[in-house]
């Protein structure tokens, strides 16, 4: 009698859309680590941002088409990293992955801050670039204190009409996005809020007591990781 031996991936495979020097950079990081790397982009001249003697797999298309992705190996990866130039593409890509395929790790990269709130809703972990270069070169320049806490709230009746500025104390509590049934944008301080508003908000630790208070008795707010 034979028995079968269970047919097993000794390595996690991921796929990367876009090859620009995000891309590029994690391809060649992930496969340090030992993975599988298939990177997809839809420009054949971007593939020369990975060097010579690159030891992945390549792929020459949108991230944005079903076949593509499916030939790139999304519907058996064990990640995606939507890492493209461009904000909507990102998240076309990141849903499809998700939604259609079922990644089990999808990540989207953003460079407007407001979209962030968006893409979380929608069950797409996003990484900004804008946002985590402004606090490096925040804490270059020696004004890093403690690091801030970014909440989440919805804006109820009591603050609604209020302006963004009644809300924000410099320093300390930094509105960084609103979301207005499915438009997000950043606010300025002479906007108004909303009863149903969602804003980001990134608050230091010792003011969050405060700035709960201000919202008077606004729904409890989440922080996010």
């Amino acid at each position: 009698m034979r028995f079968l031996q269970p047919s097993y991936r000794s390595t996690m495979e991921y796929v990367i859309v876009g090859c620009g020097r995000t891309g590029a950079a994690l391809a060649h990081l992930l496969l340090a680590e030992g993975a599988g790397v298939t990177v997809l982009d839809q420009n054949p001249a971007a593939f020369t941002a990975l060097g010579d003697g690159f030891a992945g797999r390549l792929e020459i298309g949108t991230g944005i088409d079903e076949d593509v992705l499916r030939r790139a190996g999304a519907d058996a990866a064990d990640g995606l990293a939507a890492v493209t130039s461009d904000d909507n593409r990102n998240l076309m890509c990141a849903l499809i992955a998700r939604r259609r395929f079922g990644v089990p790790r999808v990540a989207a990269r953003i460079n407007d801050p407001a979209r962030g709130e968006l893409y979380d809703d929608l069950d797409v972990q996003t990484i900004c670039p804008t946002l985590t270069s402004a606090k490096q070169i925040r804490d270059a320049l020696g004004v890093g204190r403690s690091e801030p806490r970014a909440l989440r709230a919805e804006i109820g009746a009591a603050f609604s009409g209020r302006s963004v500025g009644e809300l924000a104390e410099p320093g300390r509590v930094v509105i960084a996005a609103v979301t207005r049934g499915a438009r997000a944008f950043v606010p300025t301080l002479e906007d108004l809020l909303e009863a149903g508003d969602r804003v980001v908000a990134f608050v230091a630790p010792e003011a969050i007591d405060t700035f709960a208070r201000r919202l008077h008795g606004a729904p409890e707010m989440e922080t996010r990781r």
